[in-house]
């Protein structure tokens, strides 16, 4: 298994999306009414093709309401009201579900077909039933209204829907869930972890249920068991730990960075928490912030799952919850020249690792690409020169600082010639405040025989 203690973090670029394993399709249903057996979803749904957000995909088991060409969203309302009425014991007949793929793993075809394959095997493949197309978010995804009650007037079972409707989706789409189980275990397996608790939160987060009973931990997924795992497996991971202190170091900068920017303020969804900054973590980093609650009570504290690195980190050993959710989020304006007018500096905040971030990514820009231009542009960082000192700018943190702060006498002086070039060569781009995700910043001592080649390669040219 090897040792929690590997320094593996900077194999991967700092705008990886690496995230837990999921589901190749989700179901999710949408449990929304209106009164007297109304139908919302309709209008819902289709209100996005109106807006050429959404495209209505298939129209099935209308009777002869579909021969009458043209139809209003309240003709297919009137007719899901008609076949709710035969059983007034179902308070709330609407069914309305969104299947999701991956991005767009999926086109609108494809998941028209699976929406219409898990119809059938949750016994709507004969119930009156819309197909809708929606396309206007990061992941494809179909919304489906039918209703729960059958032409004959019996009520199409509903219990344990969720964990049946997932069930049914797995095997639509061929998923062997015990196989899937087994992979996800042993994957967990890889992490670095401090405390079990820990290592259950890693796949807790992919929906999995873990219960210890006679030294294993049961694996429980879709309301059955799907696996189980050796304590012992688990607490020799426990014996290996060792803190990565060089990420640690590299999570605080970015938790500064982006805290920011980005809205710390919690919000619960569902049964979790999370907030546009955890939410931002998550996707450009695979940084999973698992916020911890009693009851009805406030947040009380936060786990991070490093994805990435395939780390474990308390959230008080990165940022305490108090003080992350006390981050003063700062706006950035440009003037005609690209520059903001308001923002903070490294200097004001007194922060050695936002400090030693920038001076990372500075030198990055500096060795890791055939120029500073290409390196700057790259990270989305301007220089700013007003006479012999020099100012690095990052506009999508509206975060300042000298550039003496940042590197050594050496380094300093390559960065001030190789602005000076590009300046006296007419190039603008330092002063382009355009926001280009962070690159990968290999480490100094790789610099030379990763990039030396290309940097002679570059002369070479040049002098031709």
């Amino acid at each position: 298994m090897g040792t929690c203690s590997q320094r593996t973090w900077n194999k991967f670029p700092l705008n990886c999306e690496l995230v837990p394993p999921e589901p190749a399709m989700i179901v999710k249903f949408l449990y929304t009414s209106g009164p007297n057996g109304h139908y919302p979803a309709v209008g819902y749904s289709t209100g996005k093709v109106d807006k050429n957000k959404g495209e209505l995909m298939k129209v099935a088991n209308f009777g002869p309401l579909q021969a009458l060409g043209q139809l209003r969203p309240e003709d297919y309302k009137n007719y899901l009201k008609m076949v709710s009425a035969t059983n007034k014991a179902v308070k709330k007949p609407q069914l309305h579900v969104a299947i999701s793929g991956e991005g767009k793993s999926y086109d609108k075809h494809e998941l028209t077909e699976i929406a219409t394959q898990w119809l059938e095997k949750m016994g709507y493949g004969k119930q009156p039933y819309l197909i809708i197309f929606h396309k206007d978010t990061r992941n494809n995804h179909v919304h489906i209204v039918s209703t729960r009650v059958d032409k004959q007037g019996k009520k199409i079972s509903d219990s344990y829907e969720q964990i049946k409707g997932q069930q049914r989706m797995n095997m639509v789409m061929g998923l062997d869930e015990k196989h899937s189980a087994s992979a996800d275990v042993e994957k967990a397996l890889t992490y670095c972890f401090g405390t079990k608790a820990q290592f259950m939160m890693i796949l807790e987060r992919q929906g999995y249920t873990l219960r210890e009973i006679d030294s294993k931990f049961q694996i429980i997924k879709f309301g059955r068991q799907q696996g189980e795992v050796d304590l012992s497996l688990v607490e020799e991971r426990l014996k290996n730990y060792t803190l990565n202190v060089d990420r640690k170091t590299q999570l605080k900068a970015l938790f500064h960075k982006y805290a920011a920017v980005y809205s710390t303020a919690l919000n619960k969804e569902r049964t979790a928490y999370a907030s546009e900054f955890s939410a931002r973590l998550k996707e450009k980093f695979g940084i999973d912030l698992v916020f911890h609650a009693s009851g009805d009570k406030p947040p009380y504290g936060y786990t991070i799952i490093d994805h990435a690195t395939k780390t474990v980190f308390k959230g008080g050993e990165i940022m305490p919850l108090k003080e992350l959710l006390a981050v003063r989020q700062v706006k950035s304006y440009f003037d005609d020249n690209g520059f903001s007018s308001a923002g903070i500096t490294v200097t004001e905040t007194g922060n050695d690792e936002l400090r030693g971030y920038y001076a990372a990514i500075l030198k990055a820009a500096l060795y890791n690409y055939p120029d500073l231009t290409q390196g700057l542009m790259h990270q989305g960082l301007i220089i700013s020169r007003n006479g012999e000192q020099f100012t690095l700018y990052d506009p999508a943190a509206g975060i300042t600082m000298d550039t003496e702060d940042l590197l050594n006498e050496k380094d300093h002086g390559l960065m001030a010639a190789q602005f000076n070039q590009a300046a006296e060569t007419g190039e603008e781009i330092y002063r382009h405040p355009t926001y280009i995700p962070e690159p990968y910043i290999a480490p100094d001592i790789d610099d030379e025989a990763v990039h030396g080649r290309k940097r002679a390669k570059k002369r070479h040219n040049n002098g031709r």
